[in-house]
């Protein structure tokens, strides 16, 4: 069925997508944390910024501080249990955005009222330090040995601010008496010297802004969510981030299946859109109630649409009975041409769902239009 308008999620879908610039891309993982996880997220990331960065020297304090990033929030936040892969209940979150020219790491965990009061105070010192004496202060924590496990004196944030040339932001969202919700966020110019973008903002609405979009994705269920473009290193680090996460089930292989499907569809419709809009396209897993819900975006020529959407209502039509019988006959029908084996994909996912395949088409211009599908998957286990 073609997707209702007040689907949320295809709505959502669409304005992160038209909110990034064609060169641009915005990552957002939201949950559990472990190591594994934290490395294939630090993959994906990577992938995205040595596409974009032409310095070497930019590339290295861009994947510093992701790391470091990272790292305090796997200390501090609630982990993946590696063994059972039980995920729980509260996680943390990460985003890396390019936008006009300048890359912004964030973080955010939860932390207890005392590290609040402990970290606030050695943040605002360290804003208020020039670069020199950033560099003495890390100097003197070097030499008097002040390290713990829980982040070394600021030490890293220190290193963070001194490689990002800005100055830090962050907040405290209250979480309850005890603990608050800690968003850490880092600048880096995408060039020495470079002057502020004409849409520049300040510090404080770009803080604002990611708070107000992981608000918008906590308020989806949304785990991860990625936006630009999806190359081969792109979509495998995305599938390693889906496969960490997940314990081993039938659930999870259907959803990985259907994952692999839905990036297969953005590559296989952008890889002849013109001009930067090639490979363009945003995919959002969310997890609500009793399923797992995958929403995938990109650009279609227009030409196209009525036979997308002939192919899509004629598998939402069909039994559960009949959609084996089709995949089965397309999958053997060896002479096909293979515009005729199209709607495969459309029938496997038909298949591995709990429901229709929502989807919407929304028209850009003459000779593109924005196609969301959507595919939702019962957890059974």
């Amino acid at each position: 069925m073609e997707g209702n308008p007040n689907n949320s999620l295809i709505d959502l879908a669409y304005l992160l997508f038209c909110r990034i610039d064609d060169t641009d891309f915005e990552y957002i993982y939201r949950g559990a944390f472990s190591q594994k996880i934290s490395k294939n997220l630090l993959a994906l990331a990577e992938t995205n910024v040595k596409d974009s960065a032409d310095r070497t020297s930019l590339k290295n304090k861009i994947y510093f501080v992701m790391v470091e990033g990272l790292q305090n929030v796997t200390k501090h936040g609630d982990k993946i249990d590696e063994d059972t892969g039980k995920t729980p209940e509260s996680g943390g979150m990460f985003a890396i955005q390019k936008n006009l020219g300048h890359y912004y790491i964030t973080t955010g965990n939860v932390v207890k009222k005392n590290e609040e009061n402990t970290l606030k105070p050695k943040l605002e010192q360290i804003n208020i330090l020039e670069r020199e004496d950033l560099t003495l202060l890390r100097k003197e924590i070097l030499k008097k040995g002040e390290l713990s496990d829980k982040g070394g004196a600021g030490l890293g944030f220190i290193e963070m601010a001194r490689k990002s040339g800005k100055k830090l932001m962050f907040d405290f969202e209250p979480v309850d008496e005890q603990a608050s919700f800690f968003y850490f966020r880092t600048e880096i110019p995408g060039a020495e010297n470079e002057p502020m973008p004409a849409a520049f903002v300040s510090d404080t609405q770009s803080l604002d802004d990611v708070k107000h979009l992981n608000e918008a994705l906590e308020h989806e269920s949304i785990l991860i969510s990625f936006n630009g473009r999806f190359n081969r290193e792109n979509t495998l680090s995305l599938l390693s981030v889906i496969k960490g996460q997940m314990n081993v089930s039938m659930t999870s292989k259907k959803v990985y299946a259907v994952m692999v499907e839905l990036l297969q569809n953005i590559s296989k419709h952008t890889g002849d859109i013109e001009g930067d809009k090639k490979n363009r396209g945003i995919f959002l897993l969310s997890k609500k109630n009793d399923e797992f819900i995958l929403t995938a975006g990109n650009l279609i020529h227009t030409v196209d649409v009525e036979t997308m959407r002939d192919r899509l209502e004629f598998v939402n039509s069909m039994t559960d009975k009949e959609l084996y019988k089709q995949y089965d006959m397309i999958l053997l029908d060896i002479g096909s041409a293979s515009e005729r084996k199209t709607g495969l994909g459309f029938i496997d996912m038909r298949i591995k769902s709990t429901s229709e395949l929502k989807y919407i088409f929304k028209n850009i211009s003459v000779n593109n239009t924005f196609f969301v599908l959507q595919v939702s998957i019962k957890i059974n286990d």
